[in-house]
């Protein structure tokens, strides 16, 4: 999904993995927060705002 559209925000991902309308404080967003923050620890995805958008880490970040 990021490498389609490239900055998302953790509600739009989950609304497009569930298919519909997620709330904050949901089990669907709080799900794919977590998986979020495991791919951040992993280097595969950045966090690039305080509002929680999210991208793909360059092959550099990945490797440090």
């Amino acid at each position: 999904m990021l490498t389609i559209k490239p900055d998302m925000t953790t509600k739009e991902i989950a609304e497009m993995i569930f298919g519909k309308i997620v709330e904050y404080k949901s089990k669907e967003y709080a799900s794919v927060h977590r998986s979020l923050i495991s791919l951040e620890k992993q280097g595969h995805i950045k966090r690039v705002q305080i509002q929680l958008h999210w991208q793909r880490a360059s092959k550099l970040e990945r490797l440090k």
